[in-house]
């Protein structure tokens, strides 16, 4: 009951605050990497010979620990996005050693003024853990919000969790506040014992330059066993630079 009440007011606020204005926002990298929402993937992909850059910071609760995400993504051909994301060693505090590639490939285009977009990918590629698969559509709608859903197929493990895979449903959505570079944001993950809700906010403070700042799995406490989330609960905040050369 917690979780739908927090659920059915962030998409209040957003739905409330949309208005219809003329500013579409490039493709901006997600806290994984891959361009979309906060962790959601979107059917959004960087056009040809684009790239983007992001970084996100911040600390997780629990643990007294702060984490460090950094990130990139290009358009290598026409509807194909090839990505790559590191972070720190948490518990060597120090940054780690690789980086783990992600890729997304658009299977519909539609120029349509408002059109529906559908994209599968992976994301870790190269992680024995950590990789996921998914497949995500993503509407337009004339208010200058957009629509995503899909499915994610990811994996738990941990030393008291036995490795498996898991089906998920997505959910995302975000939409312009408070003029129309400040986009709300919201996402969610569901499926098992699984429930995960991100929100955020994120500012384009240029064509070429946007700030982030989430709360990443904003529902659970330290007593929430870890096979019913994707990601430990964390304040982020971050930068993302759309073609900086």
């Amino acid at each position: 009951m917690k979780a739908i009440k927090y659920f059915a007011l962030s998409v209040a606020v957003i739905l409330i605050s949309a208005q219809s204005f003329a500013f579409v926002p490039q493709p901006t990298p997600t806290v994984s990497g891959s361009t979309g929402v906060i962790r959601m993937p979107s059917a959004d992909v960087i056009p040809y010979k684009n790239m983007n850059f992001g970084l996100d910071c911040g600390p997780v609760a629990f643990i007294d620990k702060w984490t460090l995400l950094y990130k990139m993504n290009i358009g290598t051909f026409q509807g194909m996005e090839l990505g790559c994301v590191g972070a720190n060693d948490m518990v060597k505090d120090q940054l780690k050693d690789g980086v783990y590639i992600n890729m997304k490939y658009s299977l519909a285009s539609d120029n349509s003024p408002y059109p529906l977009l559908l994209a599968i990918g992976v994301e870790n590629l190269t992680s024995q853990t950590l990789s996921d698969v998914y497949m995500v559509a993503t509407r337009y709608l004339p208010n200058g919000s957009r629509l995503h859903f899909g499915f994610v197929g990811d994996f738990v493990t941990s030393d008291i969790v036995e490795s498996r895979f898991r089906p998920l449903g997505a959910l995302g959505y975000d939409s312009p506040m408070f003029g129309e570079r400040i986009y709300g944001l919201i996402d969610m993950f569901a499926g098992e014992h699984v429930f995960q809700l991100d929100i955020g906010l994120r500012w384009y403070f240029s064509d070429a330059v946007a700030f982030n700042l989430t709360g990443i799995n904003i529902l659970s406490d330290k007593n929430t066993p870890i096979d019913n989330y994707r990601d430990p609960k964390a304040v982020l905040i971050g930068i993302s630079w759309i073609n900086p050369l």
